[in-house]
């Protein structure tokens, strides 16, 4: 086995775990995972299989790897890409059919197309008319604030287009493809009969499914766990996700799919079940939890999204934005409420002082609403800034999730950017894993 396999065994035996080895990280590479079947693990995951007409490829690669993926895949087979299947219209799944076009003109192949289904191309014009937005709200889910994403605005657009399910046959081979609403809209996973290889797309990353991404837009729970219920009725034998560590075997394959598929139900139901009782949003958030049992599973730990968000997806997707607090419905500014708390307070320098102690006391989501209440109260205070940043920093480094602790971060550096001469140290692990894929590519 190669570095990547290798891996994935270590962290399904638990040798390792994801928080060591992320689901987006290192290490990355290219390697054989069944008979003429490659799976390049980077960001996002590529499978290549062979054909006498060519590749069929699952999804190219993202914009930022497009280049050095292409490269990697090319060491190992020829680049004669007959049909791309993007599994969904995210920028790090369905980048780099350029360079597959540019070596077929350039060797006399035929045109390479691609398949998507048919929600796709409204997803890329609604990119395109948000990309500043998209930019920045990556940066805080990806770097931290550290910066803003360069958000892509060309985007290939699928040349065959379907709906709900499309057989595709290339070289003999034949693929099937279905569509399921998931963490998008406009998702398919992919199935291989013959070497019972199953291509999941973002449908299953190897942690909690990025179901409540509390930047991004709706999700859906029931219908994804409904999805991985489907593929594992067909028995795949091998499942090559769209993000994570490959996993081999029947036994296991069905195992990740049923105990993912049964984590999304028991937080949809239980969120359902409360909503239909009445509960406000609060009550649901605080007394819905993820079965400890799954929760500890090594390809559902809660790395990248995390339960509570995902909770309030359901949420949203049955009861709109209105959490069911009276008050919450056409609130005061925060900055006035802030002014009032702060004087009832004796002024923001209690809540910071409060807001510290509780902090180090571990009881940081009380410390981050008394944080924020003091900078709105006093929003030239450079001591209740750099108490802010305190409060926060502390928040970031006690959560596990990449979503949350960019959140946090860029809490932390705002803060810090409002102090002279602060500076904020820290970042998301998926800056860090970022940060040494390109210390590596470009040594290369």
């Amino acid at each position: 086995m190669g570095e990547v396999l290798n891996a994935a065994e270590a962290v399904w035996s638990g040798r390792a775990d994801t928080t060591t080895h992320h689901p987006l990280g290192r290490p990355f590479g290219i390697e054989q995972v069944a008979e003429k079947t490659w799976f390049y693990k980077g960001f996002s995951g590529t499978v290549l299989r062979e054909t006498e007409e060519g590749l069929i490829m699952v999804d190219p690669g993202a914009y930022f790897d497009a280049q050095v993926r292409f490269e990697a895949i090319r060491s190992v087979v020829e680049p004669r890409l007959n049909t791309a299947v993007f599994t969904h219209g995210h920028v790090d799944h369905v980048f780099g059919m350029p360079y597959y076009i540019q070596e077929s003109v350039a060797r006399g192949w035929p045109r390479p197309k691609a398949v998507g289904q048919a929600a796709m191309p409204a997803r890329f014009r609604r990119y395109r008319e948000s990309a500043s937005w998209n930019g920045i709200i990556n940066g805080r889910q990806f770097a931290g604030g550290s910066g803003r994403a360069v958000w892509p605005l060309d985007y290939h657009e699928p040349d065959i287009i379907y709906e709900d399910r499309l057989t595709v046959r290339v070289g003999g081979v034949r693929v099937l493809l279905r569509h399921a609403r998931g963490e998008t809209d406009d998702h398919t996973w992919v199935f291989f009969p013959d070497t019972r290889v199953l291509c999941t797309g973002d449908l299953f990353i190897y942690a909690v499914p990025n179901a409540g991404n509390p930047q991004k837009v709706q999700r859906y729970a029931r219908d994804w766990a409904a999805a991985l219920r489907e593929m594992a009725d067909l028995e795949p034998e091998i499942l090559l996700p769209g993000h994570g560590w490959p996993i081999l075997g029947a036994d296991r394959v069905r195992q990740a799919l049923q105990d993912t598929a049964a984590l999304l139900e028991s937080l949809h139901d239980q969120t359902l079940a409360l909503m239909n009782q009445g509960a406000s949003l609060d009550q649901v958030l605080h007394e819905v939890k993820a079965p400890a049992d799954l929760i500890e599973k090594p390809y559902l730990r809660p790395v990248y999204d995390e339960p509570e968000f995902i909770v309030r997806n359901i949420w949203r997707l049955y009861g709109g934005w209105y959490d069911g607090t009276p008050s919450h419905l056409k609130p005061a500014p925060e900055q006035a409420q802030a002014g009032e708390i702060a004087r009832l307070a004796g002024g923001a320098d209690k809540l910071t002082a409060r807001a510290l102690e509780l902090s180090g006391r571990g009881d940081h989501r009380l410390a981050c609403h008394l944080a924020d209440w003091a900078k709105l109260a006093e929003p030239d205070s450079d001591r209740v800034f750099e108490a802010v940043q305190r409060v926060y920093t502390a928040r970031a480094g006690a959560e596990t999730s990449t979503m949350a602790i960019g959140i946090f971060m860029t809490a932390a550096r705002d803060a810090a950017s409002a102090v002279p001469d602060q500076q904020i140290k820290g970042v998301s692990p998926i800056v860090k894993m970022q940060a040494g894929r390109e210390k590596t590519d470009a040594a290369r």
